[in-house]
């Protein structure tokens, strides 16, 4: 390097010279816009994806029967609102579990009390459900909740509920002392049309009790009032008593799922439509659900001495032709002191069913039950007695039977004794009895088996003696017709015989004309009768010559003379 280009340490040193070197402009290409707007679009797609799906559950069933991972369905109201993605078993092999996809739509639906289960054709007592899975396959259904407290993890129902809670209508609780035919489904039913259905009962151990729980479905439920009276309408009633046969049911379907029936008794007016979960008595029957109200129970004792066989629990006691109680036991007591074993029969009488005629007697100061006691005491006194009586020949059965006989011995009723014993008078039946008795043994007594054999002799006998008679009329006959000629003969000889004592005894009557008068009346009345028995003998050979089996068989009647002179017109 020489010296001028080396710079002096005061001269200012000069900079580099900078270049600028300008680069061209990139430009996009058109084919990158296809993929760019497919990322746009995808990024969209997930994000909404993101934010559109719901909570994933899980639900425990007992076996998958029907479910199908990405294919089953879960459906509120018919509306699809998830898919079924997984189903697997539970680590003890006693379940399955099935993971739900919800949308983000219904993600309200998992709280604490929303009910799944498996919908799929069923046949029971509330009639065929799930058809339409036959073609479109089994799907879950739900009974959204109305909790506040969210949930991941369900157990599923085996069957579908009966009530959902949004469905319309009204649940009454009805107590019964048991439940006959029916069972969960079984219908209800209002002047014979199905109305609403049971959903539920359970046994209430408090009170011995049964509460039967039904739907009545919109718009019916406006019938059930708060006089409402409910019965088991379960199957066929039949009835079989001292009433006689009966028979009474609702539809086919009451037969075989038994039902529930309901009505209001007539003449008590509009009542209000009652509120849901009212509380209503299920009576056993018809009758007894709208029978008129009875009032309290009046407890009573009869003591019978002869046998009750026929009087059951439950058979009627009536006083004059009503009804106005029914037994409530009947039983055998030891008589103190003796060796005989009196019936005792305890009842329940009704005696508001009496009307105005239990209404007039209202004693002073006295409670209802004194009342009642009271009123007995006086009917009692008027001569009113216990007697159990034939209700029906047929079958035997035996109702008890308040009246008023006739001859009766004086009694009275202890008030004071609870329950009051009301005196008793024998059956009818048992007086019939003896007398029936008596009869049978008299007739047990005649030889039948004697009185048989002599009669088949006797008869035997007969027919001998009828074949000897034909007989003997055969030889008579022939007799007859040998004989014959010989007899007209005498008959001829008999006749000149006649015809020459008649001359004789002319010729007398001329030689004694002149002796006697009361002598020749006589003769001459002989001679009259002599002429007539020839005569008589004359005609007698003429018929019998025309006839000679009358000597046998007799002559025949003569014809009337009234048919003759018809005859002759």
């Amino acid at each position: 390097m020489t010296e001028e280009s080396e710079p002096t340490k005061d001269a200012p040193a000069t900079p580099p010279e900078v270049t600028v070197v300008r680069r061209k402009r990139m430009r996009l290409s058109l084919v990158w816009l296809v993929p760019i707007a497919a990322l746009v679009v995808g990024a969209v797609l997930v994000v909404r994806a993101l934010t559109s799906v719901g909570p994933e559950i899980t639900i425990t069933f007992r076996n998958a029967e029907g479910l199908e991972p990405g294919r089953t369905e879960v459906r509120f109201k018919e509306v699809v609102v998830g898919k079924v993605s997984r189903v697997a078993l539970s680590p003890d092999r006693e379940r399955v579990r099935v993971s739900v996809k919800l949308d983000k739509s219904v993600e309200s639906l998992a709280v604490e009390d929303t009910r799944f289960w498996v919908v799929k054709p069923r046949v029971g007592l509330a009639g065929v459900t799930g058809l339409g899975t036959l073609f479109s396959g089994s799907y879950i259904g739900v009974d959204a909740g109305v909790s506040a407290e969210n949930r991941t993890h369900f157990t599923g129902l085996e069957a579908p509920p009966l009530v959902l809670r949004d469905e319309p209508g009204r649940i009454f609780k009805l107590v019964a002392k048991d439940l006959g035919s029916l069972d969960v489904g079984s219908p209800v039913y209002y002047r014979r049309a199905r109305v609403g259905r049971v959903v539920g009962y359970a046994l209430d151990p408090a009170k011995d009790t049964l509460d039967v729980q039904v739907l009545i479905e919109a718009p019916n439920e406006q019938l059930v009032t708060n006089r409402s009276r409910f019965w088991n309408a379960s199957g066929i009633d039949v009835t079989l008593d001292a009433s006689g046969f009966q028979i009474n049911t609702e539809s086919l379907a009451s037969l075989i799922a038994g039902g529930v029936a309901f009505g209001n008794a007539e003449g008590e007016g509009v009542a209000a439509a009652a509120p849901a979960e009212s509380q209503f008595e299920l009576f056993k029957t018809r009758k007894a659900a709208l029978a008129p109200p009875d009032g309290p129970a009046q407890r009573v004792r009869m003591v019978f001495d002869q046998a009750q066989r026929g009087l059951v629990v439950g058979a009627p006691v009536d006083m004059l032709g009503l009804e106005v109680g029914t037994v409530r036991s009947v039983k055998l007591m030891h008589a103190p002191g003796s060796d005989r074993f009196p019936v005792e029969v305890t009842a329940d009488l009704y005696l508001q069913r009496l009307g105005n005629v239990r209404s007039q007697f209202k004693p002073a100061a006295a409670s209802n039950k004194q009342v009642d006691t009271l009123f007995l005491k006086q009917l009692v006194d008027a001569g009113m007695r216990a007697q159990v009586r034939t209700g029906n020949l047929l079958t035997g059965q035996l109702y008890v039977a308040l009246d008023f006989p006739q001859k009766t011995t004086k009694a009275t009723l202890d008030a004071e004794k609870a329950p009051p014993t009301l005196p008793t008078i024998r059956g009818t039946l048992a007086d019939l009895q003896p007398q029936l008795a008596e009869i049978v043994a008299r007739l047990g007594r005649v030889p039948f088996d004697e009185i048989g054999n002599d009669l088949r002799a006797t008869l035997r006998s007969a027919g001998a003696a009828t074949d000897g008679l034909k007989e003997t009329l055969a030889s008579a006959n022939d007799a007859i017709k040998r004989l014959s000629p010989d007899a007209q003969r005498a008959l001829v000889d008999v006749q000149k015989t006649l015809v020459a004592a008649q001359a004789a005894l002319a010729n007398l009557d001329r030689n004694v004309t002149q002796s006697s008068a009361p002598l020749q009346q006589n003769v001459n009345q002989a001679l009259i009768e002599m002429k007539r028995a020839a005569q008589a003998l004359r005609v007698l050979a003429d018929y019998l010559q025309r006839h000679p089996d009358a000597l046998l068989r007799g002559k025949p009647a003569d014809p009337d003379p009234a048919s003759l002179n018809e005859s002759g017109r």
